[in-house]
């Protein structure tokens, strides 16, 4: 049951929410374009014309690929995250600015998501741990180590990521087709298996040509979880913590780019949410926040929210950014040679 405090704090988010849902779904990292009435397909699900945005003060969407065919702005935010409520509630208030009783709100001008960008799914329909389970270390001439070279990222030494030889694509309850891809273990903040985070690819170690039976294109990275809301707190830990030290970025390419060129151990966060929300152990107190220059300042947004809650734990804390709108710290490798 939530106690008095709780549903106080739902009922100031949902009225300081309300008329402003459009600016405060594009800055949870929706589409802009996805924000309309018109048909068209979901930014979560796919499909050709399920979605439709009707907002009437409530963010109210229809998406008949769910269960409940839709829901109110909060609904949308848990489709989107692949959250519980209070998680999208955290999400909602930090986006209004909610500090305290009264928000702070200023719109800006923005851009839609990337599409690459990987969704959470809300229930292991994929068979994260089945699919992890069936993964081999990686090789330079696995379908998945030369996708890394194809990205200008050398051989990584750790556990955390994997190949598998074939798997399926799974798109509205049927396999799309058979694909390598490269896998990547997400660890909760609790040290349990969170789910798996797939990049489908050719056998030449190209991103898959995927699209629907429609000719919709569809994203080549997906993230499958073993139950909704597990990603909060969770990343790939690609390299544990050094003498307490511990880099941060969103990207799995990005935080292997972070090691590569500088040398620092590094984990993965997945996505601007779960760097905002990420978890670390108490031993970890020197921490570097490779944060993407999103043009819409989504990233830049999270590290700072982040920096803002580590530093109140005690620890030494930076954020670095590229200096170039719309890069990331791979592209900042592959320009320059380093970090």
């Amino acid at each position: 049951m939530r106690s008095d405090n709780t549903h106080e704090r739902t009922r100031a988010v949902r009225a300081a929410a309300a008329g402003r849902w459009g600016d405060v779904l594009t800055r949870i990292g929706l589409p802009e374009k996805s924000l309309t009435k018109r048909n068209k397909p979901c930014p979560v699900c796919g499909g050709t014309d399920r979605f439709s945005f009707i907002d009437d003060q409530r963010g109210a969407f229809v998406c008949r690929g769910l269960d409940n065919q839709g829901g109110d702005g909060f609904a949308l935010v848990m489709h989107w995250l692949g959250c519980d409520f209070m998680a999208a509630l955290d999400a909602v208030a930090d986006a209004l600015g909610m500090g305290g009783a009264a928000p702070s709100f200023t719109p800006d001008v923005r851009r839609p998501a990337i599409a690459e960008t990987p969704r959470p799914v809300p229930r292991d329909n994929g068979g994260a741990l089945a699919a992890w389970s069936k993964g081999k270390p990686l090789t330079a001439c696995s379908p998945a180590g030369l996708y890394l070279q194809h990205r200008g990222l050398l051989l990584p030494q750790t556990a955390e990521l994997r190949h598998i030889r074939i798997l399926n694509y799974w798109h509205e309850g049927a396999v799309l087709g058979r694909w390598p891809a490269m896998l990547a273990r997400v660890t909760r903040a609790d040290g349990g298996f969170a789910g798996v985070h797939r990049t489908y690819l050719n056998h030449a170690g190209n991103k898959a040509p995927l699209a629907d039976h429609d000719g919709v294109a569809l994203p080549c990275k997906k993230l499958a979880v073993v139950r909704q809301g597990v990603m909060r707190g969770a990343a790939v830990r690609l390299f544990p913590p050094e003498s307490g030290r511990l880099a941060l970025a969103e990207g799995v390419e990005t935080a292997l780019a972070v090691r590569q060129g500088s040398g620092l151990p590094v984990w993965a966060c997945v996505s601007a949410f779960g760097l905002e929300h990420i978890a670390l152990a108490e031993d970890v107190r020197d921490v570097f926040i490779f944060a993407d220059n999103d043009a819409s300042g989504t990233g830049q947004r999270a590290a700072e929210r982040l920096r803002r809650r580590l530093l109140r734990t005690g620890c030494a804390v930076r954020v670095l950014v590229p200096s170039v709108v719309g890069y990331d710290w791979l592209d900042v490798l592959n320009d320059s040679g380093a970090i």
